[in-house]
């Protein structure tokens, strides 16, 4: 776990709960003020230090701590949480048909750029507490931010508390992202726990092919110590004991798998809205004798188009195909698996 990544979450949900927050990325230590009920909550001072390490005198966001689990009924009305909205970005002044044409590649379907206007879209933050336990145990935060309209993960920076922006008290209710947000934060637990995910693999083969190796001595040991020729009786206990010892193998085995066994959880833990402007440009997607109208967005954050999700795996694309009558997207790997089936 960085704690770059628990600290950004604790800026967030500090601020989100009225705090007035300076901690600097990459700093070892910030300071807060926070209202009174939040401090009683992480039992600290109203006016308190900050860090990623624990120690007397200060709120630490750390694993190593109780800080999530005090954070957590401080999220039980995530649900109303208030939205940053971001003022005065500049949007795109170039035309719309060459944005477009520069950034898509249409696989299967004749697109035309209808028009675009200024919209405001939602963006979502959410962070999930992620856990993976075996016979050892590895946990991290993990954020993932989604366009709540297409569902395309996209990589923003931190907005939320400047002075280029306002909080919204009563926002309207929040597009139900959720399930999508832990379809991306589930592919981003994977990567950051592959070290962890491997480790456990290597052990289980170290640990079976001990077995392997221990059972197997023990079967040739009795191989070893015949000097005789056998009785129909003798013979018979014989490949009994060898049974027994190839089922006390195969028991350990399984042992071995349930011992080496991950067990995964995916916890929502918060939830930061971002009103931001964006340029909203309309097409018109014909496919066969199906013609329906698609949305893309170029966000006036990052100044540059944002890809669509596919409707089957959730992969931003460029390359852009369409299914039949609903016209939702399928990515090329998507598309070809379809056309297959």
């Amino acid at each position: 776990m960085t704690p770059e990544r628990l600290a950004d979450f604790a800026r967030s949900l500090l601020s989100w709960r009225g705090a007035l927050v300076d901690w600097p990325d990459g700093a070892p230590e910030g300071l807060a003020i926070l209202p009174a009920g939040v401090a009683a909550q992480f039992g600290v001072p109203e006016e308190t230090r900050l860090s990623a390490e624990p120690g007397e005198g200060r709120l630490a966001a750390s694993l190593a701590t109780d800080f999530l689990e005090r954070a957590e009924p401080l999220l039980a009305d995530a649900s109303p949480a208030v939205t940053w909205r971001l003022r005065n970005a500049s949007l795109k002044k170039a035309s719309s048909e060459e944005t477009v044409a520069k950034a898509f590649d249409w696989l299967n379907a004749r697109v035309r750029v209808r028009g675009g206007h200024a919209a405001e879209v939602e963006y979502h933050r959410w962070f999930f507490r992620a856990e993976l336990v075996s016979e050892d145990k590895w946990e991290d935060v993990v954020a993932v931010t989604l366009n709540s309209r297409t569902g395309v993960g996209l990589e923003l920076p931190d907005l939320a508390g400047g002075d280029d922006g306002e909080w919204l008290r009563k926002p309207p209710p929040p597009a139900d992202s959720q399930a999508r947000a832990a379809g991306l934060a589930w592919d981003e637990t994977l990567r950051r726990a592959a070290a962890f995910l491997d480790r456990m693999d290597g052990k289980l083969m170290r640990d079976r092919e001990r077995l392997r190796n221990y059972y197997g001595a023990l079967l040739k040991e009795k191989k070893r110590f015949r000097t005789a020729p056998e009785s129909e009786e003798a013979r018979a206990k014989k490949e009994e004991r060898s049974r027994i010892v190839r089922l006390e193998l195969e028991r350990k085995t399984q042992e071995l798998g349930e011992r080496y066994s991950i067990r995964a959880r995916l916890t929502p833990i918060g939830l930061l809205r971002l009103a931001l402007p964006a340029l909203a440009i309309d097409l018109s997607v014909r496919r066969k004798q199906d013609e329906g109208v698609r949305t893309v967005y170029w966000n006036s954050v990052l100044k540059v188009m944002e890809p669509l999700a596919c409707s089957r795996c959730g992969r931003s694309c460029f390359a852009v195909a369409f299914t039949d009558c609903a016209l939702e997207p399928l990515c090329p790997e998507c598309l070809k698996e379809e056309r297959h089936a």
